[in-house]
């Protein structure tokens, strides 16, 4: 088995030589988590929150005939997981900064933690 690094190697970069239709297709298979329904689709990565379209995706194709799939941007090397519809808001900029107050305690720091176990093993008699 390959290491990441001798797939890299071997990984071809097929942009350029893609049908479109193959291209949509890869698309279909390989993003699992978000529908394709054209090239014109966008997503945008969370990563380097570069914006793009399916005809810009970068599809490898390894010697095993898989296909992945990478964010567009050099030097990010993100896949579908981490790519989100446009205009989708992130859990963190949704989730209000002081949620903790929903508690009714103050949030504890490290230094403000117990040192007694919160679980203990019980013995059977």
């Amino acid at each position: 088995m390959f290491s990441a690094i001798a797939q890299a190697v071997f990984a071809k970069t097929m942009n350029a030589h893609l049908r479109p239709e193959d291209r949509l297709s890869i698309l279909h298979t390989e993003d699992q988590f978000r529908r394709w329904q054209s090239l014109d689709d966008e997503r945008l990565c969370i990563l380097c929150e570069r914006k793009f379209n399916g005809r810009q995706v970068e599809v490898r194709r390894f010697a095993n005939g898989k296909h992945e799939l990478h964010c567009p941007t050099e030097g990010c090397d993100s896949g579908p997981h981490q790519w989100v519809y446009p205009g989708t808001p992130l859990v963190s900029d949704i989730v209000d900064p002081d949620w903790w107050h929903a508690l009714g305690k103050e949030p504890r720091t490290l230094s403000g933690l117990s040192s007694r176990p919160r679980f203990q093993r019980q013995e059977h008699v």
